[in-house]
C-alpha cells in the first residue's frame, strides 16, 4: 500500500525510484506492482528511457490501512495552532475530504475527535502573530522567486530587504523566513514584516540546500547569542551591584565622617542650656550646626544651610566648617573679622554659585549677652519669659557668594527664662498631606508650649511634632538649635504654677 500512495502522490516513478523509497529491491516492486494491477487497481507499466509504473489519475485510494491511531495523529496535527488562516483552511478541506473516503466506523470516530479538539491562537492578552504577510511569503518560497519586504528590525528600526527565500520555519506559533542575502543567510520572522512583494526574478537556492539542517544551526547560533548576551548581562548586572554596594559602603563611610564634624561636646556654661540636632534627609547632607568654645566664658553657636543636598552639600558644609574652626584662633575676640575670612576662603574655594546662609552668634556666660550676625539665614526666634516673641533678622548677605562682602553684628540680652531657637527650612518648610507647611508660627507654638523643658527634651518634642505633621518621607535636612537662659531658683519658684 504504500507504494500505491507514492504513486497517488506523484503520478508516475521508475521501479528503482520506488525501490529506494521503500528500502526494497527492482524485483519486489515489480512483483507488487504486477499483484495490484490483478487485484484490479489501475495501475500500468510505462516503457521507454522515461517508464516506469504508473496510477490511472482518475483513480483514487479508499484511504487502505488508515487505523484511529494515524487518524487521532492526523487530525490532533493540523496547522490551526501557527495561526495560518490560509493553511488551516486547506487543511480542513484536505481533512474532509480523507474524512468522506474513511469507512463509516472510522468517519463517526474522526468526527468524534475533530468535536474534542479546539486551538485558541490567541494570547492571554489578547494579542498574536501579525502574519499578514505570510501568504505572498508562502507564495514567495513555493515558487521560488526573489521577495522584497520592509522589516522591523529588534531594535525598532525599519529596513528594507531583498532576499531569495528558501524555507518557511514554524516554531510554537511563530513564522520564520529562512532566506539567503548578500550578506549569508538571515531568518526573518514574519511578523515584523510590511509591504512585501514578489519580484519577478527567480530566488537563488544553494545547491543541495537543507533546511531543516540549516535551521538547526542557525537557532544554535542563535542560542549561543542569547547566551552570551544573558552572560553579558549577569556581568553587567554584578558589576552594578558591585558598584552600588561600593557606592553604599562610600555612602555610609560619609555619614559616619560628617557625623564627627558635628559637635561631639558641649562646652559648659552656667545660665545656658542649649542643645542641637541635625536629621538628614539622606545618608548625608549640607545642614550645619556647632558649639564652639571661644574661652573667656563665651560659647559659640552657629548654624547654617549650605545650597546644595547630598554629597555636594556635604563637602561644602565641611569645607565650611574648617574655614570657621581654622579661623578661630586668629580672630576668636572679633566676629566681624572672623566671618570675613570665613566669606573670603570660602569665595574663593568653591564654584562661583557656592553659598550658605550662617547664623553666627557669641553667648557671654557671665553678662548673658548674645551678639550675633545672620547670614541671609531665617531669622532666629527669641521667645521672652513674658511671653513676648522677637525676631533675629538678617544683618549681612549669604556667605560665599561676594568677594566685597560687608558683615553687621547686633546684640540682645538673654534674661532668665528666655527660649532662643534657631533652624534651617527643612523645619518650617516641612508639609503634611493638604500641601500646608509647619511654618514659623506653629515652630513658635511648639517652642513656647514646651518651653518648661529641658533643652533637649524640648528640642525631641519639636522634631516630633514636625515628623507627626509630616509622616511622609523627609524632603530636606531638619536642624535645630534650642537654648533656655536658666532661671534662679527664686523666680523658678515665684513662675511654679500653684
Amino acid at each position: 500500500m504504500s507504494a500505491l500512495l507514492l504513486l497517488q502522490g506523484r503520478g508516475q516513478m521508475t521501479g528503482r525510484e520506488l525501490a529506494s523509497k521503500l528500502e526494497v529491491s527492482e524485483r519486489t516492486i515489480h512483483r507488487d506492482m504486477e499483484a495490484l494491477s490483478a487485484a484490479g487497481v489501475p495501475v500500468f507499466a510505462m516503457r521507454g528511457a522515461r517508464g516506469g509504473w504508473q496510477l490511472d489519475e482518475d483513480w483514487r485510494t479508499q484511504v487502505p490501512g488508515l487505523d484511529e491511531a494515524e487518524l487521532r495523529a492526523l487530525l490532533m496535527a493540523q496547522p490551526r495552532s501557527l495561526g495560518d488562516k490560509r493553511l488551516a483552511a486547506a487543511a480542513d478541506r484536505a481533512i474532509g475530504k480523507v474524512m468522506a473516503a474513511l469507512p463509516e466506523p472510522l468517519r463517526e470516530r474522526a468526527s468524534s475527535i475533530r468535536d474534542r479538539l479546539y486551538i485558541d491562537v490567541t494570547g492571554w492578552r489578547g494579542t498574536t502573530e501579525n502574519l499578514s504577510m505570510l501568504a505572498i511569503v508562502q507564495d514567495a518560497v513555493a515558487q521560488d522567486r526573489k521577495l522584497q519586504f520592509w522589516y522591523w528590525r529588534a531594535g525598532r528600526e525599519r529596513v528594507e530587504r531583498t532576499v531569495d527565500p528558501l524555507g518557511l520555519i514554524a516554531k510554537g506559533s511563530t513564522w520564520y523566513l529562512y532566506a539567503g542575502t548578500d550578506r549569508g543567510n538571515r531568518t526573518y520572522r514574519i511578523s515584523r514584516m510590511e509591504d512585501a512583494k514578489l519580484l519577478d526574478a527567480p530566488s537563488v537556492r544553494p545547491p543541495n540546500f537543507n533546511l531543516e539542517a540549516a535551521w538547526k544551526i542557525s537557532a544554535e547560533e542563535f542560542r549561543d547569542e542569547v547566551n552570551r548576551e544573558m552572560e553579558a548581562a549577569r556581568r553587567t548586572y554584578e558589576a552594578r551591584r558591585d558598584a552600588e554596594r561600593r557606592a553604599a559602603q562610600e555612602m555610609e563611610i560619609a555619614r559616619q565622617v560628617q557625623a564627627r564634624l558635628f559637635p561631639q561636646r558641649l562646652p559648659a556654661t552656667q545660665s545656658l542650656d542649649y542643645a542641637g540636632v541635625c536629621i538628614q534627609a539622606r545618608q548625608v547632607g549640607g545642614d550645619y550646626y556647632d558649639f564652639l568654645d571661644l574661652g573667656s566664658e563665651r560659647l559659640g553657636l552657629v548654624i547654617g544651610d549650605i545650597a546644595g543636598k547630598g554629597i555636594a552639600g556635604a563637602l561644602l558644609m565641611a569645607n565650611l566648617q574648617a574655614n570657621l574652626r581654622g579661623q578661630l584662633a586668629t580672630v576668636v575676640d572679633q566676629p566681624q573679622r572672623l566671618l570675613h575670612s570665613v566669606n573670603q576662603l570660602f569665595f574663593e574655594n568653591t564654584a562661583e554659585n557656592a553659598y550658605a546662609t550662617l547664623i553666627f552668634a557669641e553667648y557671654d556666660d557671665k553678662a548673658q549677652m548674645l551678639r550675633y550676625a545672620n547670614c541671609g539665614h531665617l531669622p532666629a526666634l527669641l521667645l521672652r519669659h513674658n511671653g513676648d516673641m522677637e525676631r533675629l533678622h538678617s544683618t549681612c548677605t549669604v556667605v560665599g557668594l561676594f568677594n566685597d562682602w560687608k558683615c553687621e553684628i547686633s546684640e540682645t540680652c538673654l534674661l532668665p527664662g528666655d527660649t532662643l531657637g534657631f533652624y534651617t527650612d527643612g523645619v518650617t518648610e516641612a508639609m503634611n498631606d493638604n500641601g500646608e507647611e509647619f511654618g514659623e508660627q506653629r515652630l513658635a507654638e511648639v517652642l513656647d508650649r514646651r518651653r518648661h523643658l529641658c533643652a533637649r527634651e524640648l528640642l525631641k518634642g519639636v522634631v516630633d511634632e514636625v515628623q507627626s505633621f509630616s509622616p511622609q518621607e523627609q524632603q530636606d535636612d531638619i536642624t535645630l538649635i534650642v537654648a533656655r537662659c536658666r532661671e534662679t531658683d527664686q523666680q523658678m519658684l515665684f513662675d511654679r504654677p500653684v
